[in-house]
């Protein structure tokens, strides 16, 4: 085993004493040196655009503020989706007047036509009720007709104590007859 190992560094030995034989050894020196040289010149350029743009990459702590400022950034987009979801949701279950008659109607019928919509869903809130929009203006028109017999009404009735005596006693003899319910 010893004369194995023996031969073994003997040749090992030889190996690396023996060098290989070179014709001009200074043409493949001076060929290697030019090779490198004109990698270097071409890829200098580029690198050294690349490395000019995006040299701050190398820096630890402008990353690490990058990727807090990215996070704060995806997380102020998250807000503002549901943000703008919730207003979409809102705004569907609005009423919408569409036609010339939104701008010359007066705040007081828009409120009265909000009011009475809203009386229509809660009384039927199950099924949609469409209501086209001359039939809810003429609906409105007689509720307003009616609110004017109404107060004319009430103004005769104030005027005429014989009037007034006997309303007051059908009132009485009606409820004796009708519980309240």
């Amino acid at each position: 085993m010893t004369k194995e190992n023996d031969n073994y560094d003997r040749l090992v030995r030889m190996l690396r004493n023996s060098r290989p034989d070179l014709f001009r050894p200074e043409n493949i020196e001076n060929e290697v040196i030019k090779r490198i040289q004109s990698r270097n010149q071409s890829s200098g350029m580029f690198s050294g655009f690349i490395d000019a743009l995006f040299g701050w990459v190398y820096i630890g702590w402008v990353r690490r503020s990058l990727i807090g400022v990215s996070v704060l950034l995806v997380a102020i987009f998250v807000y503002q989706q549901a943000f703008i979801i919730r207003q979409v949701n809102n705004i569907s279950k609005q009423v919408v007047i569409i036609g010339s008659e939104s701008s010359s109607v007066s705040s007081s019928a828009l409120d009265k036509r909000l009011a009475l919509y809203r009386l229509t869903v809660r009384l039927s809130p199950d099924r949609e009720i469409r209501i086209s929009e001359s039939r809810l203006e003429e609906l409105l028109d007689s509720y307003d007709d009616l609110q004017v017999k109404y107060k004319d009404l009430l103004r005769i009735i104030e005027e005429d104590p014989e009037l007034k005596s006997y309303i007051e006693n059908r009132l009485k003899e009606d409820k004796e007859y009708k519980p309240d319910i």
